[in-house]
Parts: structure tokens; sequence; C-alpha cells
């Protein structure tokens, strides 16, 4: 039986799909790439905005059209389950709780046991990723994410070690943990500032990056390590609003000069640390000057990256009960910012990077150049043809726009 896998949504998503990609393999299913030459089309969903929903049923709909035995699992079929069979775009649904049983259930074999931590050893390229958190206590007031993960847990700490090793091993250079919220990392007395500090002490050529982190959370005994060379200076801080009043509302637990203190902290204690974000444009009830509080934010912090959404409802939450902002002012206020915050990125590339070494981790080449992601998680083209899983210096010399990113080109000394 031939079965593909179709990912919506974020990295802890694409990790889980791996995971399943894996474990099919192993019970002797052939997983494909496409959905024409698949038997069985798996769709690993999200609901974290209504585009993430629309996208998932738009690929249900592709897979029902062409007469494929579909499967839908992941956040959305978790929380609208039922609408989705009403619906007539599945066959089987497997909220997040079962995702992991699929190979059983398609060999029509007793249950296996669900596992909220699969270890995945097989990536294509040269990132791999290490889930060792799930679920979420948060409960912000937009989101359904707690209704579809459940509550904060944890992989024990000696188990993420041993995990740790075996992707170590496998050749992986960069290791990425991952998880809904690993900032909320718990194994007994191990934050997760311990369980980095421990990994840090492996042996091997590789680096370490850190998924989302609650700016709340933030341990800063982390600032002691931005300077050790296989912890990659680079935090993705998830901000939603530069607005205190607007973050209240979102229920976070820090105001914008929290926030604003914290980035200044880090960017102490080691200058060139790359800050990333996400940001919801458009929340209920946000005003004109609301939202230039958050693109003076975002002007001041000089985020390398911003991740932006437009506000969508959520059945279900708080926010989704609130008197809507008309689209056109969302996306007015969306495209201003995105303007914004890639002028802020580039000059803050600019000033910071260019002209210093960097380190690239290839993960693809040409003849004439060599692509992949620096410490700074910066996508970067390096003249000359390097191998695949190999890190590079680069000196970059130049910004450019890859993917609505600024991204460097450089050269290497070694060319």
């Amino acid at each position: 039986m031939k079965v593909t896998l179709v990912t919506v949504g974020c990295k802890l998503n694409q990790f889980e799909s791996d995971a399943l990609a894996q474990k099919l393999r192993e019970s002797g299913f052939e997983v494909v790439g496409s959905i024409d030459k698949a038997d069985v089309v798996v769709i690993n969903t999200c609901t974290v905005t209504n585009s993430a929903d629309s996208k998932s049923r738009q690929h249900m709909k592709q897979a029902k059209r062409e007469g494929k035995k579909v499967v839908v699992t992941g956040c959305y079929a978790t929380t609208d389950g039922e609408e989705i069979l009403n619906r007539g775009l599945a066959d089987i649904i497997l909220p997040n709780d079962k995702k992991f049983t699929l190979p059983s259930l398609l060999l029509e074999s007793p249950e296996e046991k669900q596992e909220d931590f699969p270890l995945v050893v097989e990536y294509e390229r040269t990132r791999a990723y290490l889930k060792i958190q799930d679920g979420c206590n948060r409960f912000c007031s937009y989101c359904k994410i707690p209704y579809a993960r459940g509550r904060s847990r944890s992989l024990p700490l000696p188990e993420v070690v041993r995990r740790f090793r075996e992707l170590i091993s496998g050749g992986y250079k960069e290791i990425i943990l991952t998880g809904v919220n690993i900032s909320d990392y718990q194994d007994k007395e191990a934050t997760l500032f311990t369980l980095v500090s421990r990994l840090l002490e492996e042996k091997g050529d590789f680096r370490i990056r850190l998924s989302s982190l609650q700016p709340d959370q933030f341990e800063e005994a982390f600032l002691t390590l931005l300077h050790h060379p296989k912890l990659t200076p680079h935090f993705h801080l998830s901000l939603q609003s530069g607005s205190s009043e607007v973050l209240q509302r979102m229920r976070r637990h820090y105001t914008a000069e929290f926030f604003l203190t914290l980035c200044e902290k880090i960017r102490l204690a080691r200058k060139d640390t790359a800050l990333t974000t996400d940001i919801i444009v458009g929340f209920p009830k946000e005003t004109e000057e609301e939202f230039q509080k958050t693109v003076e934010l975002v002007q001041k912090v000089r985020f390398s990256r911003v991740h932006l959404f437009s506000y969508s409802p959520r059945a279900g939450t708080w926010a989704a009960s609130q008197a809507q902002l008309p689209e056109e002012l969302k996306k007015r206020r969306l495209h201003e910012l995105e303007q914004k915050a890639i002028a802020s990125a580039e000059s803050w590339v600019k000033e910071t990077l260019l002209g210093k070494p960097s380190t690239v981790l290839v993960e693809e080449s040409t003849d004439e150049y060599s692509y992949g992601y620096t410490e700074h998680y910066l996508y970067a083209r390096v003249k000359g043809n390097f191998p695949q899983n190999s890190f590079i210096q680069c000196m970059p010399t130049d910004t450019w726009i890859h993917q609505g990113a600024v991204s460097i080109k450089g050269e290497s000394p070694s060319a």
C-alpha cells in the first residue's frame, strides 16, 4: 500500500509527519511524495488560523476528487473532526492522541500504544528535529492549541540525551529542540536551560537551535551560553503584539516594556544575537495607536525576521466572541508592518553581520552556489560548490530577499 503525507502548519507538525512516515516504512508501507501516486492520503492538519483550516480542507478535497482513502489527523482533526466527517472530507479521523496508531489501523492489526514522543532518525537533509515537549497550559484568548494538544508534558531528560546522541551519530549537524511550548520543559528539577546545558556537553560536530520561546518564561541563564560555539545565537521570542493593552486582551503574561527590556538584555550579552518573532495584526479592538506601538517596537528591536499573521477568529475562544475589525483594515496594517519589518531586519543584518564571518550548514549546492542557514538563522547563498551537510565559513557581502525574508549573499575563504 502506498501512502503520502501532506503537512500543514508548524515545525512540530512536520516533525510528527516525519515520525509517521518512518513508522509507516517500518510497518511495510511505501511512502510516496504526491497524492496522485498514493492509495492513502494522510493530511496532518493545523488549526492555528482560518487559513490553516482552509488549506487543510483544500488538500482533503483534492484527495477525495482523486478517489483516495483520506486520513485526517493533527490539530484541526482533533478540534473539528466531527465537522470534517460530516462534510464528507475524510474516511478516518485520527486525533492527536491517536496519531501514531495509524500503521496498525491501516493494517487492521491490534492497536499499538500511542506515543507522545516518537523518535525520528530519518531526515532528508542536514537538520533534525527532537521533540522534547507537547501540550500547552497557557490558554491565550485567541488560541485553540491547548484543546488540540492537551496539557503540557515533557520527555524525561535522560531520554532526550539518548535520542540526541542517536541523531548526532546519524550524522545530523543541526538539532532543533521543538515542542508546542519548549519554555515549559520540566523534568523533575530540570528546566530547558538545564537540558540545553547538558546537551552542549556532548561530543561531536553539531549545533543546537531552539524553537519558539515564551518571553515571560525565558531563563536569563541562557545569556551565559550565548557565546558557546554549539548553541546558535538565535532566539525566537513570540511577541504577538507591541501594545501592552492588546497583550492583556490576548491573555499573554508579559508587557511590551518587559519584552523590549528582555531583548536589550540579550543583545547586551551578545550584540549579534538574531531575534525572530510572531505577530498578530488586527486583533479585536486593536486601535491605530495600539498598532503603531507594535510598529515602533519592531523598529526598536530590529528582528531579523517577523512571522506576520492577520487575526482570524478561532471558534470557542474569547477573542472570537468579540467585535471583529474589517478585513481591509487588517490587510493594510499587515502590509505596512511587513514592509517596515523587512526594512528594519535588513538594516540590522547590514549593520551587524556583513563583513563578519558566519557559519553556514550547506543544505544543497549547484555548480556555482551553495545554500543553507547560518547560525543566525539567515538563509545564505555562498559562492562555490560545497558538500551537503558540511559546515563552511562564509563572509557575508550583501543581502537579498528570499521567500519574504532577509537573506545573505557571501563568499567562502575556502572557495
